[in-house]
Protein backbone atom coordinates (compact mmCIF):
# COMPACT_ATOMS: atom_id res chain seq x y z
CA UNK A 1 0.00 0.00 0.00
CA UNK A 2 1.72 3.67 -1.07
CA UNK A 3 2.61 6.08 1.76
CA UNK A 4 0.00 8.53 0.67
CA UNK A 5 -3.13 5.81 0.93
CA UNK A 6 -1.86 5.14 4.17
CA UNK A 7 -2.18 8.46 5.65
CA UNK A 8 -5.39 8.66 4.13
CA UNK A 9 -6.94 6.21 5.74
CA UNK A 10 -5.31 7.67 9.02
CA UNK A 11 -6.96 10.58 8.46
CA UNK A 12 -10.05 9.09 8.04
CA UNK A 13 -10.02 7.11 11.19
CA UNK A 14 -8.68 10.53 12.87
CA UNK A 15 -11.58 12.67 12.00
CA UNK A 16 -14.18 9.63 12.42
CA UNK A 17 -12.52 9.00 15.94
CA UNK A 18 -12.74 12.56 17.29
CA UNK A 19 -16.78 12.48 16.83
CA UNK A 20 -17.29 9.03 18.10
CA UNK A 21 -14.83 8.71 20.79
CA UNK A 22 -12.61 10.59 24.08
CA UNK A 23 -8.96 10.99 23.12
CA UNK A 24 -5.74 10.24 24.79
CA UNK A 25 -4.45 12.57 26.68
CA UNK A 26 -0.67 12.90 25.20
CA UNK A 27 -3.45 13.81 21.64
CA UNK A 28 -5.82 16.52 23.40
CA UNK A 29 -2.33 18.22 24.92
CA UNK A 30 -0.98 19.17 21.01
CA UNK A 31 -4.56 19.99 19.50
CA UNK A 32 -7.23 21.41 21.01
CA UNK A 33 -10.82 20.58 19.05
CA UNK A 34 -12.19 23.54 20.63
CA UNK A 35 -10.63 25.56 17.91
CA UNK A 36 -11.52 23.41 14.86
CA UNK A 37 -14.13 24.28 11.74
CA UNK A 38 -17.68 22.74 13.30
CA UNK A 39 -18.08 21.78 9.62
CA UNK A 40 -16.83 17.86 9.15
CA UNK A 41 -14.90 18.70 5.97
CA UNK A 42 -13.04 21.41 7.63
CA UNK A 43 -12.25 19.14 10.65
CA UNK A 44 -10.78 16.68 8.54
CA UNK A 45 -8.95 19.06 6.73
CA UNK A 46 -7.44 20.79 10.07
CA UNK A 47 -6.71 17.27 11.41
CA UNK A 48 -4.98 16.00 7.93
CA UNK A 49 -2.34 19.71 8.20
CA UNK A 50 -1.99 18.86 12.17
CA UNK A 51 -1.11 15.19 11.83
CA UNK A 52 0.74 15.50 8.72
CA UNK A 53 3.29 17.95 10.77
CA UNK A 54 3.49 15.91 13.21
CA UNK A 55 4.93 12.24 12.78
CA UNK A 56 5.38 11.19 16.40
CA UNK A 57 2.17 12.05 17.33
CA UNK A 58 0.32 10.32 14.71
CA UNK A 59 2.69 6.94 15.04
CA UNK A 60 0.92 7.18 19.03
CA UNK A 61 -2.30 7.90 18.41
CA UNK A 62 -2.75 5.36 15.86
CA UNK A 63 -0.97 2.88 18.42
CA UNK A 64 -3.63 3.79 20.82
CA UNK A 65 -6.73 3.51 18.36
CA UNK A 66 -5.41 0.09 17.50
CA UNK A 67 -4.87 -0.77 21.11
CA UNK A 68 -6.36 -4.11 23.26
CA UNK A 69 -8.41 -2.28 25.65
CA UNK A 70 -11.61 -3.50 26.84
CA UNK A 71 -15.22 -2.75 28.27
CA UNK A 72 -15.42 -5.73 30.81
CA UNK A 73 -19.45 -6.57 31.76
CA UNK A 74 -19.18 -8.31 34.81
CA UNK A 75 -21.68 -10.41 36.85
CA UNK A 76 -21.50 -9.86 40.36
CA UNK A 77 -23.73 -12.50 41.79
CA UNK A 78 -27.04 -12.12 43.87
CA UNK A 79 -26.03 -11.62 47.46
CA UNK A 80 -23.15 -9.28 48.90
CA UNK A 81 -19.23 -8.29 47.47
CA UNK A 82 -18.09 -11.52 47.93
CA UNK A 83 -19.85 -13.27 45.26
CA UNK A 84 -18.41 -11.86 42.28
CA UNK A 85 -16.26 -14.26 40.79
CA UNK A 86 -12.19 -14.67 40.46
CA UNK A 87 -12.02 -13.86 37.19
CA UNK A 88 -14.64 -11.06 37.58
CA UNK A 89 -12.77 -9.43 40.67
CA UNK A 90 -8.98 -9.92 38.73
CA UNK A 91 -10.88 -7.79 36.27
CA UNK A 92 -12.08 -5.45 37.83
CA UNK A 93 -8.59 -4.73 39.49
CA UNK A 94 -7.37 -3.99 36.31
CA UNK A 95 -9.86 -1.25 34.92
CA UNK A 96 -9.07 2.52 34.67
CA UNK A 97 -13.28 2.89 35.54
CA UNK A 98 -15.41 0.98 37.01
CA UNK A 99 -19.28 1.69 37.00
CA UNK A 100 -21.93 -0.50 38.21
CA UNK A 101 -25.67 -0.25 36.79
CA UNK A 102 -27.99 0.47 39.32
CA UNK A 103 -31.66 0.16 38.05
CA UNK A 104 -32.36 -3.55 36.54
CA UNK A 105 -31.43 -5.01 40.11
CA UNK A 106 -29.82 -4.55 43.21
CA UNK A 107 -27.60 -6.45 45.45
CA UNK A 108 -28.71 -7.74 48.87
CA UNK A 109 -27.35 -4.61 50.79
CA UNK A 110 -29.10 -1.93 47.72
CA UNK A 111 -26.85 0.90 46.95
CA UNK A 112 -26.29 2.67 49.74
CA UNK A 113 -23.52 4.71 50.40
CA UNK A 114 -22.32 2.33 53.13
CA UNK A 115 -22.86 -0.74 49.99
CA UNK A 116 -20.74 1.04 47.40
CA UNK A 117 -18.41 1.64 50.09
CA UNK A 118 -18.14 -2.12 50.99
CA UNK A 119 -17.44 -2.52 47.34
CA UNK A 120 -14.69 0.08 46.50
CA UNK A 121 -12.94 -0.98 49.50
CA UNK A 122 -13.12 -4.90 48.06
CA UNK A 123 -11.96 -3.66 44.55
CA UNK A 124 -9.96 -0.78 45.70
CA UNK A 125 -11.02 1.64 43.22
CA UNK A 126 -14.49 4.02 43.31
CA UNK A 127 -17.19 3.05 41.75
CA UNK A 128 -19.02 5.28 39.53
CA UNK A 129 -23.32 4.71 39.81
CA UNK A 130 -24.78 4.35 36.18
CA UNK A 131 -28.44 5.16 36.77
CA UNK A 132 -31.00 4.17 33.91
CA UNK A 133 -30.28 8.15 32.48
CA UNK A 134 -27.13 7.21 32.22
CA UNK A 135 -26.85 3.73 30.53
CA UNK A 136 -29.58 4.35 27.93
CA UNK A 137 -29.20 7.86 26.87
CA UNK A 138 -25.18 8.43 27.75
CA UNK A 139 -23.65 5.17 27.47
CA UNK A 140 -21.44 6.18 24.20
CA UNK A 141 -19.22 8.33 27.14
CA UNK A 142 -18.42 4.41 28.60
CA UNK A 143 -17.93 3.48 25.19
CA UNK A 144 -15.90 5.74 24.33
CA UNK A 145 -13.67 5.42 27.25
CA UNK A 146 -12.97 1.93 26.42
CA UNK A 147 -11.69 2.70 23.49
CA UNK A 148 -8.36 4.33 25.50
CA UNK A 149 -8.56 2.06 28.94
CA UNK A 150 -10.25 -0.65 30.24
CA UNK A 151 -13.36 0.14 31.41
CA UNK A 152 -15.60 -2.24 33.84
CA UNK A 153 -19.12 -2.31 33.59
CA UNK A 154 -20.81 -4.31 37.06
CA UNK A 155 -24.35 -5.82 36.64
CA UNK A 156 -26.03 -7.30 39.66
CA UNK A 157 -26.78 -11.08 38.84
CA UNK A 158 -25.40 -12.10 35.19
CA UNK A 159 -24.66 -9.97 32.57
CA UNK A 160 -27.28 -10.87 30.30
CA UNK A 161 -30.10 -11.27 32.55
CA UNK A 162 -31.82 -7.89 31.12
CA UNK A 163 -31.88 -6.96 27.94
CA UNK A 164 -30.55 -3.77 28.44
CA UNK A 165 -27.21 -5.68 29.05
CA UNK A 166 -27.43 -7.10 25.30
CA UNK A 167 -27.75 -3.83 23.78
CA UNK A 168 -25.06 -2.43 25.17
CA UNK A 169 -23.33 -5.37 23.77
CA UNK A 170 -24.44 -4.72 20.21
CA UNK A 171 -23.24 -1.26 20.47
CA UNK A 172 -19.82 -1.67 21.59
CA UNK A 173 -19.55 -3.99 18.84
CA UNK A 174 -20.99 -1.48 16.83
CA UNK A 175 -17.99 0.93 17.74
CA UNK A 176 -15.46 -1.60 17.39
CA UNK A 177 -15.35 -1.46 21.53
CA UNK A 178 -13.79 -5.25 22.13
CA UNK A 179 -16.19 -6.91 25.32
CA UNK A 180 -15.48 -9.48 27.35
CA UNK A 181 -18.18 -10.85 29.20
CA UNK A 182 -17.63 -12.56 33.29
CA UNK A 183 -20.67 -14.49 34.02
CA UNK A 184 -22.25 -15.31 37.63
CA UNK A 185 -25.61 -16.00 39.31
CA UNK A 186 -28.98 -15.06 38.19
CA UNK A 187 -32.21 -15.14 39.50
CA UNK A 188 -32.65 -17.42 36.51
CA UNK A 189 -30.91 -20.31 37.74
CA UNK A 190 -30.85 -19.46 41.59
CA UNK A 191 -34.93 -20.01 41.43
CA UNK A 192 -33.73 -24.01 41.42
CA UNK A 193 -33.28 -24.37 45.18
CA UNK A 194 -37.30 -24.63 45.49
CA UNK A 195 -36.99 -27.61 43.55
CA UNK A 196 -38.68 -26.68 40.60
CA UNK A 197 -37.10 -28.33 37.81
CA UNK A 198 -35.37 -25.35 35.75
CA UNK A 199 -36.14 -27.23 32.16
CA UNK A 200 -39.88 -27.25 33.22
CA UNK A 201 -40.30 -23.51 33.25
CA UNK A 202 -42.19 -21.64 30.37
CA UNK A 203 -41.86 -18.34 29.03
CA UNK A 204 -40.84 -15.94 31.77
CA UNK A 205 -43.12 -12.91 32.40
CA UNK A 206 -42.53 -9.17 33.97
CA UNK A 207 -45.52 -7.71 36.01
CA UNK A 208 -45.30 -3.99 35.74
CA UNK A 209 -46.66 -1.64 38.88
CA UNK A 210 -50.29 -0.49 37.88
CA UNK A 211 -51.27 2.95 38.06
CA UNK A 212 -55.07 4.67 37.41
CA UNK A 213 -54.52 5.11 33.71
CA UNK A 214 -52.61 2.27 32.63
CA UNK A 215 -52.54 -1.75 33.83
CA UNK A 216 -50.88 -3.29 31.02
CA UNK A 217 -51.40 -7.10 31.35
CA UNK A 218 -49.37 -8.61 28.27
CA UNK A 219 -48.32 -11.00 30.58
CA UNK A 220 -51.36 -12.98 31.19
CA UNK A 221 -51.61 -15.10 27.52
CA UNK A 222 -47.93 -16.06 28.15
CA UNK A 223 -48.89 -17.04 31.43
CA UNK A 224 -51.86 -19.01 30.15
CA UNK A 225 -49.33 -20.52 27.87
CA UNK A 226 -47.49 -22.06 30.29
CA UNK A 227 -50.08 -23.47 32.36
CA UNK A 228 -51.73 -24.98 29.54
CA UNK A 229 -48.76 -26.66 28.65
CA UNK A 230 -47.68 -27.58 32.62
CA UNK A 231 -44.88 -25.43 32.51
CA UNK A 232 -43.76 -23.34 35.83
CA UNK A 233 -43.55 -19.21 35.27
CA UNK A 234 -41.00 -17.36 37.15
CA UNK A 235 -42.97 -13.39 37.34
CA UNK A 236 -40.23 -10.75 37.51
CA UNK A 237 -41.38 -7.91 39.77
CA UNK A 238 -41.01 -4.07 38.74
CA UNK A 239 -38.45 -1.97 40.21
CA UNK A 240 -38.57 1.56 39.84
CA UNK A 241 -35.41 3.48 40.60
CA UNK A 242 -35.24 7.11 39.42
CA UNK A 243 -38.48 7.28 37.01
CA UNK A 244 -39.15 10.72 36.30
CA UNK A 245 -42.39 11.82 36.69
CA UNK A 246 -45.07 12.04 34.24
CA UNK A 247 -45.74 16.37 35.48
CA UNK A 248 -42.19 16.84 34.94
CA UNK A 249 -41.89 15.23 32.11
CA UNK A 250 -44.70 17.39 30.74
CA UNK A 251 -42.80 20.44 32.46
CA UNK A 252 -39.57 19.19 30.31
CA UNK A 253 -38.24 19.58 33.42
CA UNK A 254 -36.84 15.89 35.29
CA UNK A 255 -38.05 15.07 38.67
CA UNK A 256 -38.07 11.83 39.75
CA UNK A 257 -39.94 9.25 41.89
CA UNK A 258 -38.89 7.64 45.02
CA UNK A 259 -38.02 4.11 44.32
CA UNK A 260 -40.00 1.70 44.10
CA UNK A 261 -39.79 -2.18 44.41
CA UNK A 262 -43.21 -4.36 43.74
CA UNK A 263 -43.85 -6.70 46.73
CA UNK A 264 -44.99 -10.48 46.34
CA UNK A 265 -48.25 -9.02 47.61
CA UNK A 266 -48.57 -6.55 44.90
CA UNK A 267 -48.15 -8.68 42.30
CA UNK A 268 -50.79 -11.49 43.40
CA UNK A 269 -53.50 -8.85 43.60
CA UNK A 270 -52.48 -7.63 39.98
CA UNK A 271 -52.90 -11.38 38.75
CA UNK A 272 -55.84 -11.88 40.17
CA UNK A 273 -57.06 -8.50 39.02
CA UNK A 274 -56.00 -9.51 35.32
CA UNK A 275 -57.78 -13.04 35.84
CA UNK A 276 -60.71 -11.39 36.76
CA UNK A 277 -60.92 -9.31 33.86
CA UNK A 278 -60.08 -12.19 30.97
CA UNK A 279 -61.81 -14.64 33.22
CA UNK A 280 -60.23 -17.88 31.09
CA UNK A 281 -59.28 -19.59 34.12
CA UNK A 282 -55.44 -19.27 33.72
CA UNK A 283 -55.24 -19.38 37.47
CA UNK A 284 -56.93 -18.19 40.58
CA UNK A 285 -56.49 -17.74 44.44
CA UNK A 286 -55.92 -21.49 45.11
CA UNK A 287 -53.15 -21.80 42.47
CA UNK A 288 -50.14 -23.31 43.76
CA UNK A 289 -46.95 -20.53 43.73
CA UNK A 290 -43.60 -20.28 45.34
CA UNK A 291 -42.56 -16.82 46.89
CA UNK A 292 -38.62 -15.41 46.64
CA UNK A 293 -37.47 -12.44 48.76
CA UNK A 294 -33.54 -10.92 48.30
CA UNK A 295 -32.66 -14.64 46.68
CA UNK A 296 -28.66 -15.52 46.77
CA UNK A 297 -28.65 -13.43 50.27
CA UNK A 298 -28.15 -14.72 53.56
CA UNK A 299 -31.53 -14.10 54.79
CA UNK A 300 -33.10 -14.75 52.06
CA UNK A 301 -36.87 -16.09 51.85
CA UNK A 302 -38.93 -18.91 50.24
CA UNK A 303 -42.41 -19.87 50.61
CA UNK A 304 -44.52 -22.00 48.67
CA UNK A 305 -48.35 -22.05 48.80
CA UNK A 306 -51.73 -21.08 47.27
CA UNK A 307 -51.56 -17.10 45.98
CA UNK A 308 -54.46 -16.63 48.89
CA UNK A 309 -51.86 -17.88 51.47
CA UNK A 310 -49.12 -15.71 49.78
CA UNK A 311 -50.89 -12.56 49.69
CA UNK A 312 -50.85 -12.28 53.71
CA UNK A 313 -47.05 -13.40 54.34
CA UNK A 314 -44.71 -10.22 55.17
CA UNK A 315 -41.88 -11.12 53.22
CA UNK A 316 -39.67 -8.09 53.85
CA UNK A 317 -36.93 -6.63 52.22
CA UNK A 318 -36.52 -6.53 48.49
CA UNK A 319 -36.15 -7.98 45.95
CA UNK A 320 -38.76 -10.24 45.29
CA UNK A 321 -40.04 -12.84 42.68
CA UNK A 322 -42.86 -15.08 42.34
CA UNK A 323 -43.28 -18.68 40.41
CA UNK A 324 -46.55 -20.03 39.28
CA UNK A 325 -46.05 -24.00 39.71
CA UNK A 326 -47.14 -26.03 36.92
CA UNK A 327 -47.79 -29.54 36.85
CA UNK A 328 -45.03 -30.72 38.63
CA UNK A 329 -42.87 -33.95 39.52
CA UNK A 330 -43.13 -36.34 42.41
CA UNK A 331 -39.56 -35.19 43.36
CA UNK A 332 -40.52 -31.39 42.26
CA UNK A 333 -42.96 -31.64 45.26
CA UNK A 334 -41.31 -33.43 47.77
CA UNK A 335 -39.22 -31.00 47.58
CA UNK A 336 -41.49 -27.94 47.82
CA UNK A 337 -42.65 -29.67 50.74
CA UNK A 338 -39.88 -27.49 52.81
CA UNK A 339 -41.01 -24.55 52.07
CA UNK A 340 -44.95 -25.43 52.25
CA UNK A 341 -46.40 -22.21 54.31
CA UNK A 342 -47.93 -23.99 57.99
CA UNK A 343 -50.44 -22.24 60.13
CA UNK A 344 -47.42 -22.50 62.83
CA UNK A 345 -44.77 -21.01 61.02
CA UNK A 346 -46.93 -18.47 58.47
CA UNK A 347 -43.16 -16.50 57.59
CA UNK A 348 -40.73 -19.29 57.19
CA UNK A 349 -37.70 -18.89 55.90
CA UNK A 350 -34.89 -21.09 53.99
CA UNK A 351 -35.80 -24.12 56.01
CA UNK A 352 -31.92 -24.44 56.41
CA UNK A 353 -31.05 -24.70 52.35
CA UNK A 354 -28.92 -22.72 51.51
Amino acid sequence: MCKLKKKHIFISLAARTQIQCSLPPFFLTHLSFNSLPLSESSRRSSIRNFLSRRPKVRERFFSWFWSSKMLYIIGLGLGDERDITLKGLDAVKKCEKVYIEAYTSLLSFGLSTDGLSTLEKLYGKPIILADREMVEEKVDNILSEARGSDVAFLVVGDPFGATTHIDLVVRAKTMRVDVKVVHNASVMNAIGICGLQLYHYGETVSIPFFTETWRPDSFYEKIERNRNLGLHTLCLLDIRVKEPTLESLCRGRKQYEPPRFMTINTAIDQLLEVEQKHGKSAYDEDTNCVGFARLGSEDQMIVAGTMRQLRTVNFGEPLHCLVIVGKTHPVEDEMLEFYKITTENPEQKGNGIA
